[in-house]
């Protein structure tokens, strides 16, 4: 966000521009947003190739033991702390007489070895048996391990719904709010840094029929301090102020 000290915004009901979000909802919005889609990523790419967590929680609670016979092993592209993954098909009869065919993951170099027709002990969810595992092993071949890069995820959404409410907020004030001058009063250089460039806190003084009034706002290029910035405040509560 560049702060303009000479022309003034229109009147209201005034168009949103992009360049009245602050730097650092702008910052809220990106971190998080990235945050949020390269872990959320993560978790899908993980779940995909080493089966999700919520198959051993269903399992744990539910599973019913049965033997099954192997009808192939074959390997995979995934590896787990260095050990290539297989997977392992099999056939096996549910509580109910039905004939089920699965497969599950393994490291397990005995799994790997294993003939086709080699008997091996399973647990199944008899509410959907082609969920199932081998015995003495988990679904899940991450584990909860993959509460880490789920737990990332949900801090960066969390931080990208702030930045989404905090524009929301500067939204209507933007569009209703009246516009006035201001000056500047202090500028407080921040650990934040967007592409490059630090962030700058920027407090401001203007004046109103109740008396002064003031604000702050965050950008990368701040004017200088006792210069001048348009700034639009909400009427009700001038407390509420955005830079124009």
């Amino acid at each position: 966000m560049t702060i303009s000290a000479t022309a003034g915004p229109p009147p209201a009901p005034r168009t949103f521009r992009l360049r009245a979000i602050d730097a650092m909802t702008g910052f809220l919005l990106l971190f998080g947003g990235i945050w949020m889609v390269v872990d959320l990523a993560v978790v899908i790419g993980l779940s995909l190739a080493t089966g999700p967590l919520w198959n051993d929680l269903i399992l744990d609670r539910r599973g019913l033991a049965a033997e099954a016979w192997v009808t192939s092993v074959a390997p995979t592209s995934t590896r787990v702390n260095g050990h290539a993954v297989y997977r392992v098909a099999y056939t096996f009869t549910d509580a109910a007489g039905g004939v089920r065919t699965t497969s599950s993951l393994t490291t397990t170099t005995v799994l790997v070895g294993a003939a086709r027709g080699t008997t091996v002990a399973i647990e199944y969810d008899p509410q959907s048996p082609v969920r199932a595992r081998l015995d003495g092993e988990r679904a899940s071949l991450v584990g909860f391990f993959i509460l880490i890069p789920g737990g990332m995820a949900l801090v960066g959404g969390v931080l990208f719904l702030l930045g989404l409410r905090r524009v929301a907020r500067i939204r209507v004030i933007y569009v209703h709010g009246q516009a006035v001058p201001a000056t500047v009063t202090a500028l407080r250089p921040t650990s934040m840094r967007v592409n490059g460039q630090r962030v700058v806190r920027v407090e401001y003084v203007f004046d109103t029929i109740a008396g002064k009034v003031p604000g702050r706002t965050s950008t990368r290029n701040p004017p200088p301090v006792g210069g001048t910035l348009w700034v639009i405040y909400d009427a009700s509560d001038p407390r509420r102020s955005v830079a124009a």
